[in-house]
């Protein structure tokens, strides 16, 4: 006759195998449903906000694929290789050679960088903008502080853009050629904006150096996809080379950089240079690239990089082109 248990008795230990699977198959879920999210980006700006880590979910999903296949977990296998192929696709082009537009016109090094409102180590940038002696910079979070500070570069810059603010939205931008017709501007009621012609030799661009907000709400989020939204559409009847530079507060693979693309029809100068992440500096991980460098098909992109830590929370994205000469 056999014998019940008692109902006291406890229940078997979960056996280290299996707590193993479990966790392979929950890992690969959640991988799996931050990935999907983020293609959901323009509903709410939570599910928006998971796509700036697609580097990372790569990763996870690549690690998940490789523990799945290791202990034969074919569900949790199948949910980690969809993540490897979705997030794989956006990522691709930022390390395949990429097509170019001819070059022979006038090269034009930028710098842009956001040299942190409340950093207050000035020299240490104003050391690296005087040892880089790029044509043109353009700087975000410009206090008034930093505004006395920039002064210092008035003979390697003598023409500049210079809009200090309090509240972390000031802008400037320093040039070593002449720019015409400058302006400071501010769609969709957002930061201020500069927007200038940037005149080199026989070459001119359209100069836009930008700054929306960060998506820390639900409000803000909708602004700063409002504002990209309006630097597409500025860009899209622009009649000259244009560049647009700065502090977007989004990577490639959110909603508002995605429509911005694709309205003006500018490209990442970062494509086919690999994932350059510029934010936080403070920290390895995560870093994610939300400062760019975007350029129309005429311009070619000679060298994109991302530059030393100069004491602000981002790193400068550095990058130098070829203008076509004027027509």
């Amino acid at each position: 006759v056999g014998m019940e248990a008692p109902a006291d008795s406890p229940d078997p230990p979960v056996s280290p195998t299996l707590f193993l699977a479990m966790g392979i198959d929950l890992t690969a879920a959640a991988v799996a449903a931050a990935t999907l999210a983020g293609f959901a980006g323009r509903w709410h700006w939570l599910l928006d906000l998971t796509s700036h880590f697609r580097w990372y979910w790569l990763l996870a999903a690549v690690g998940c694929l490789t523990a799945a296949v290791w202990k034969r977990r074919w569900a949790a296998g199948a949910a980690a290789l969809l993540a490897v192929a979705l997030n794989l696709v956006p990522i691709l082009p930022y390390w395949l050679p990429s097509d170019q537009a001819d070059g022979g016109g006038a090269p034009l090094e930028i710098i842009s960088l956001n040299v942190l409102a409340d950093n207050t180590d000035t020299d240490r940038t104003i050391a690296y903008l005087r040892h880089r002696g790029a044509d043109v910079v353009v700087l975000l979070e410009v206090s008034r502080t930093w505004a006395d500070a920039l002064d210092e570069l008035d003979a390697l810059y003598p023409h500049r853009v210079v809009e200090p603010r309090d509240d972390k939205f000031g802008i400037a931008v320093l040039s070593q050629w002449p720019l015409e017709e400058p302006r400071v501007i501010t769609p969709a009621d957002g930061p201020p904006a500069v927007v200038t012609v940037l005149r080199r030799e026989a070459s001119a661009c359209l100069l836009v150096a930008v700054h929306p907000p960060a998506p820390v709400s639900a409000d803000w989020s909708a602004w700063r996809d409002t504002q990209l939204a309006a630097f597409g559409q500025l860009v899209a009847v622009a009649d000259r080379p244009t560049i647009l530079a700065g502090d977007l507060n989004a990577t490639p693979w959110c909603f508002g950089f995605r429509r911005l693309v694709a309205t003006s029809g500018l490209r990442d100068s970062a494509v086919g240079r690999g994932i350059q992440a510029t934010w936080n500096a403070h920290r390895p991980v995560p870093r994610i690239p939300i400062d760019h460098v975007l350029v129309s098909p005429d311009i070619l992109v000679l060298s994109r990089e991302v530059g030393r830590d100069v004491g602000s929370d981002h790193l400068p994205v550095e990058a130098r082109v070829s203008l076509p000469e004027s027509r």
